[in-house]
Parts: structure tokens; sequence; C-alpha cells
């Protein structure tokens, strides 16, 4: 046998579940899903348990297939805690894929969350329509709203910069992780003082990556005196470029004049051209002949008198 089967449900949800049905219409596509295992852990105890307590059903929107909307119809079940002492008597099955009461999988939320940083809530929804998504505006703007940034105390390398988050009206200060370079801290304003009362409490810094403003520099040194700190990339390439358009503008002329393939000391000679006003007599002793012009076997005639009707309209 030259080929071999690709098992589906591994590759879209996961190993420990079983796609068992597929319904496709014009514009939808349902996929029917069951677990394969039939155990979970209790969240309060962390017990394991395999006693059902009942059975439900999940629709779960998921990536498009095809610019269709797709859902994930799942038949997912309830556990009875075995742990007598444990006051959770009921729970859910957790889904690797969605969280719990969750109407959309994690990955079609990470592409709503990519996209509508681009677009505005109402225009993301657009696209998204487009797209096979059902998602509005408003449902957009809870995911946004919902999201948490977490700190991490035992950080050691950072950069911090000031962002805009409203062109010229308001800012913040970004702080991230300089090893993945994910945010670790967005503070309201870009005020010294903010950045001071957030650096008092992650003494465990050592690098700080930053601009070479002043501000930022005085409050480092004031709260973490041995921290080194180090100008990041982009605005030293932004100051190189500064500094480099400058010797350029000193170093370089104005004006370069350049003949051919030569480049010249000095500006060329002005050539002398001779003006003749329209009253002048100048051209009346030169003959001119405004015949139609013809060769001597006046075959090109009619193309030569309708060039010239072309020429004089």
């Amino acid at each position: 046998m030259k080929y071999t089967e690709i098992n589906i449900s591994k590759k879209m949800i996961g190993e420990n579940y079983l796609i068992y049905d597929w319904h496709e219409t014009g514009n939808e596509i349902n996929i029917y899903v069951k677990s394969q295992t039939h155990q979970d852990k209790c969240p309060k105890c962390g017990r394991t348990s395999s006693r059902y307590h009942a059975t439900y059903k999940r629709i779960i929107q998921s990536v498009p297939i095809r610019l269709k909307t797709t859902y994930i119809r799942k038949t997912a079940y309830k556990y009875r805690c075995e742990n007598e002492k444990c006051n959770q008597k009921i729970f859910m099955e957790e889904l690797t894929f969605a969280g719990s009461c969750q109407t959309r999988t994690r990955e079609l939320t990470s592409l709503i969350l990519a996209v509508s940083i681009f677009l505005s809530s109402e225009g993301a929804s657009r696209v998204f329509r487009y797209m096979g998504v059902k998602v509005s505006g408003d449902t957009i703007l809870r995911l946004y709203d919902r999201m948490t940034i977490e700190d991490e105390a035992e950080i050691e390398a950072v950069g911090i910069d000031d962002v805009a988050l409203s062109k010229g009206r308001k800012y913040a200060t970004a702080i991230y992780d300089m090893n993945d370079h994910h945010m670790v801290a967005l503070l309201e304003g870009r005020e010294t003082d903010t950045a001071k009362e957030w650096l008092k409490s992650h003494k465990k810094i050592k690098t700080v990556a930053r601009d070479r403003a002043g501000p930022y520099a005085s409050t480092i040194n004031e709260i973490l005196p041995d921290c080194m700190q180090v100008a990041d990339r982009f605005h030293l390439i932004a100051n190189l470029i500064e500094k480099m358009r400058v010797i350029f503008k000193a170093e370089i002329p104005n004006e370069i004049l350049i003949r051919g393939k030569e480049i010249l000391d000095n500006p060329p000679e002005k050539s002398r051209v001779l003006v003749i006003s329209p009253n002048s007599k100048t051209l009346d002793k030169y003959h001119y002949d405004n015949e139609i012009p013809i060769d001597s076997t006046r075959e090109n005639f009619p193309l030569m008198l309708g060039l010239r009707k072309y020429i004089l309209r």
C-alpha cells in the first residue's frame, strides 16, 4: 500500500477525541465529536474520577473550514467526584480545545484577537463575516475586556518604553520580558512615578533595556542602583540613522551635476539660443515652400495629404 491513512481527529482536536460524523451544508459545517477517555480530574481536589453523572451537548464554534461557519458538536460528560471529603460533588469534563462555558475554541479566539488589533471591533466583525466566523463587535470588545497581563515577580531582564494608546492623547508604559519578548505589565500613563512603584516590587531585575530619555534612567538608578541599563535596538538604530542624516547633509552638496556618465565639477556653460519674435522679419530671407510634399511618382500623395490634414487639425 503506497499511502498511509491519517488520523484527522488527532490532527484537528487532539488524540483524546474522536470525530464520528461530519455534516456540511451550503454555508455551515458541523463536526460531531466525543471523548475517547472515560475519566477526568476533579478541578477542586485533583482526584481522578471515572464515575459518570450525566452527558450534555456543547456547540463550540471553531476556525472556519473553506470559509464556512464551522461548529464542533461535542458530547461532553459530567462526573461525580469520588472523594467524599470534597465539596465539588459534580464536575464537568475539561476540554483541551475550549474552556468551560466557552462557545468558541481557543484557536478561534486567538484569531479574533489577532485580527482585531489592526481594525475596529465593528470592522473586524464585518471581515470575519466574510471569512465564515460569526462574532459581533460587542463580543470582540468583551474579549479584550477579559484579557489580563500576568505579572512575574521573578523576572530579571525587562524592556521599558512608553506606548500610545490614543495618539497624542493617552499614553501608557509597557514593560516586556527580554527573554521571550512578551508583555508583563502595562502601566497607566508614562510618568516615572508609575514605573517607580512597579520597580519597587521587582527587586530581582538585573538588566533594563530602555530609550535614551533621562526620566527612565533616573528612576531606575533610584530604585535599582545595581541594575545594568542598556539602550534598546530600536532607539540605537533610530539614533544612528539620524546621525547619518546629519553627516550626509553636511558632506553631500545640494546639487550634483551629471552629464552622460560624468559628474561635473563645475556647472556647464549655457548655450545661446536664437529667439525670434513672431513679428520679426528675420525668416523672410529664407525660402519656404508650403506645398503638399509628394514624391516624383505621386504615389504618396494621398498619404501625405491625410497627414497634413491631421497636423493642421
